[in-house]
């Protein structure tokens, strides 16, 4: 402790150290008012560097007069104690609030105006803090602002106190509080004011997140980061701040000094605007004028899976919903590829920053988001991400009732359209923003039933069906329900275990045709019309004009083109069918469908070798996709690696495995690798499924074309084409059939199947 008595100051307590000394309250006995009372260390007392940094302090302190700067009112000596009197300011350091969680987006913005408008009359005087930071800068009980601790500030002619003038420090020293130095500090460069405006936009950061823009596990890493390293987006972090905050922070925090506020005044005019559009209540979807320029350039975006925060489980329906619908909205925008919903919701799990994913998917732009539900409201939050450097483009927010999801959705898919095409004509935002129900119960049963058909299991297919059904219950003329409807009961039939019952094709059939009959200008109700007619009614002609009506209604539209190219390939047009898979694929390039799909096509074209590479591939994305390691095993067998094949197979099927096509397959290749016995006891376990509608007629047929048995594989197959059983619709080009395919009665099943003229 220092005396009780320093000149006419009585010492009451200590208060705290600060960057030149410790800092004690004390009573001016003179004038009757308590002061800061900062004492340089007596161990630094005769060191003549660190007592010209004390001096300099109070000197550059004290030549700003300013609400947000402490005042200096003395410096000086007594009885060998050196001592600064300042203005002592009640309250805490920012560095106390922030400990207890992020602080709300406008106690934020008055800070922030408070702090640049303290920096730009201190940079008007030509003095530059270096040392900004939570602990050095005080709010009151009034929320006033008062930055302290001038200790490392530096001074240059006023006339030169600008963004032009830059302070020579010694080479390679680094000044300053490490995770709040600027990146020019941190490389021990020249700074100027620009650097107290990085370090601002660090301490913003944190207010708004309790985080630090920039950590490392040692000081190497850190400064590594701070020079290199991007933030992680605010809005991932903080739901409620406003994109246009958000952006400033951005701007402060701009590696490049000329990137950044060249002035606290221009940082100034920012935050004023935005003060003045939160209390008027205007939306916080600025887009800031440098977006402006680089949005036309936009043609590709990958919108990524909206975070449900703190909603609850049982709304995650809403979030991924929410999303689809997004996808499919801003899909309609001419020439912009939008990544489709299968290859984007890869990434809910995985994660993956907007630059890796924009190269991962090859995009321009990605779209990040947030669904909050507050009180009765929902607010959905998103941020336009240029992939290409990391920059924010845009951000949006929007709040609709919690009855009302699809305002919301409509409201924040016509905002982006704007962002992405500025120039939109009406045309293009009438498809944006179509309603195809009015009805808020209607569109939530909806994304339910999206929800669970995105599952591709049997029973994600029953309950989809369930919620489809009670939208349609809610709005008999809801055209995407009717769509989703024929979806759900097509899967059904072409993957069932058993034979397809006439229930399941009949309201597949029936689905898709009211679908059409609302509206055949909806590519979803084409796509779901032309896969009815290709799985279902094997109508080839109609299911291609329909397949193609669909991509010409929405170019975007992936499974339109997966769906189109399956139905080439089982025509036997395989170079048509590869063009197409490859536009799905670029659509959905992480869709392991689709990926599979490319396989099966090549496998159909005799590319054996091709298929097993394009299947190895699919397997890298997810080692436990059943369908790629079905396509798999049957191009191992048709290049003749049956050991392989049959272990592939082996491998991934188990005793109560339901998948009867895969065990019928598995006989096949036992049979062609001459293993009799196996093959034989596999044919009676089908025999046995069969009894019990587990088992179709086409696999009992496929298991009997490899043990030789002609004229009973083509009666099962027969009995395939009576049920219109699911995989016989390939049996143009199943090359497992080659051994039966100049029979007679093949020839007479193909004219039967209007697969031959």
């Amino acid at each position: 402790m220092p005396p009780a008595q320093i000149g006419r100051y009585r010492v009451l307590s200590r208060l705290g150290a600060g960057g030149m000394g410790e800092v004690f309250l004390a009573e001016d006995t003179t004038l009757g008012r308590r002061v800061a009372l900062k004492i340089l260390p007596e161990a630094s007392a005769g060191k003549e560097d660190a007592t010209a940094r004390f001096v300099q302090e109070a000197r550059l302190a004290s030549a700003v007069s300013h609400h947000g700067i402490a005042q200096i009112f003395e410096i000086g000596d007594a009885d060998g104690v050196r001592f600064i009197a300042m203005e002592y300011v009640e309250g805490e350091p920012l560095s106390a609030k922030v400990v207890n969680g992020p602080l709300a987006p406008g106690e934020v913005i008055d800070i922030a105006l408070q702090l640049f408008d303290a920096l730009d009359e201190a940079h008007a005087r030509g003095i530059i803090h270096r040392d900004l930071k939570p602990a050095n800068i005080m709010v009151t009980p009034r929320g006033r602002v008062k930055v302290l601790d001038f200790g490392l500030a530096k001074m240059v002619r006023r006339d030169e106190a600008s963004a032009a003038t830059q302070i020579d420090t010694d080479p390679g020293l680094v000044m300053g509080t490490v995770h709040y130095m600027s990146p020019e500090q941190a490389l021990g460069h020249p700074v100027d004011v620009r650097t107290d405006i990085f370090s601002v936009g660090v301490v913003l950061y944190e207010l708004l997140t309790s985080r630090l823009p920039f950590s490392g596990r040692s000081t190497t890493e850190l400064l590594d980061r701070i020079v290199h390293g991007q933030p992680e987006s605010i809005s991932r972090l903080n739901y409620g701040a406003p994109p246009e905050l958000e952006r400033i922070i951005r701007k402060t925090l701009e590696k490049e000094p000329a990137r950044r506020y060249q002035t606290a005044r221009d940082a100034l005019v920012d935050l004023n605007n935005l003060k003045r559009d939160s209390d008027s209540g205007r939306s916080h979807a600025v887009a800031p004028a440098a977006a402006k320029k680089t949005r036309k350039a936009i043609d590709s975006i990958a919108v990524l899976p909206l975070v449900a925060a703190g909603i609850g489980a049982e709304l995650d329906y809403l979030a991924d919903g929410i999303t689809e619908s997004l996808i499919n909205a801003l899909s309609q925008l001419p020439k912009l590829k939008v990544m489709a919903r299968s290859t984007v919701f890869r990434y809910q799990e995985r994660g993956g920053d907007p630059q890796t994913v924009g190269r991962e998917l090859g995009v321009r732009a990605v779209l990040l988001g947030r669904l909050q539900s507050v009180g009765d409201k929902l607010v959905v939050r998103v941020e336009l991400v240029d992939a290409t450097d990391g920059s924010h483009v845009w951000g949006g927010q929007f709040q609709r009732p919690a009855s009302d999801a699809f305002a919301l959705q409509e409201a924040a898919a016509a905002e982006i359209a704007e962002q992405l095409r500025p120039r939109l004509s009406s045309a293009d935002r009438k498809r944006v923003t179509k309603r195809h129900t009015a009805n808020p119960r209607a569109y939530e049963a909806y994304l339910k039933g999206r929800y669970q058909l995105a599952k591709r299991t049997t029973d994600g297919f029953t309950k989809a069906i369930a919620f489809f059904d009670r939208a349609i219950a809610e709005d008999s003329r809801y055209t995407l329900a009717y769509a989703g409807l024929a979806d759900c009961w097509t899967l059904l039939g072409a993957a069932a275990y058993g034979e397809p019952s006439a229930r399941t094709m009949a309201r597949a059939r029936e689905a898709a045709e009211q679908a059409i009959r609302l509206d055949d200008s909806l590519a979803e109700a084409q796509a779901a019309l032309g896969f009815v007619r290709f799985r279902i009614d094997w109508d080839w002609d109609t299911a291609e004009r329909a397949f193609k009506r669909a991509c010409e209604l929405n170019a975007g539209h992936a499974p339109a083109h997966h769906r189109l190219a399956l139905l080439l390939s089982a025509l036997g047009r395989h170079e048509e069918a590869l063009a197409e898979i490859r536009r799905a694929q670029e659509l959905d390039p992480l869709s392991l469908i689709v990926s599979t799909a490319v396989g099966r096509i090549l496998h159909f074209q005799g590319r054996y070798d091709e298929a097993i590479q394009q299947c190895r591939r699919t397997l890298e994305m997810d080692a436990q996709f059943v369908p790629a390691h079905f396509d798999l095993g049957m191009a191992y067998a048709q290049a003749g690696r049956f050991d392989e094949g049959i272990a592939e197979f082996e491998a991934t099927l188990s005793p109560a495995d339901p998948r009867s096509v895969m065990l019928a397959v598995l006989g096949h290749m036992y049979a062609r690798a001459e293993r009799t016995a196996a093959a034989a006891e596999v044919f009676t376990e089908l025999q046995r499924r069969h009894r019990n509608h587990e088992a179709s007629s086409y696999d009992l047929g496929l298991t009997c074309v490899g043990l030789r048995r002609d004229e009973e594989s083509l009666d099962w197959l027969e009995r395939a084409c009576d049920v219109r059983s699911g995989l016989l619709v390939f049996a143009k080009v199943e090359p497992m059939l080659d051994a039966i395919r100049e029979h007679p009665r093949f020839g007479a099943l193909m004219k039967r199947m209007a697969l031959l003229p």
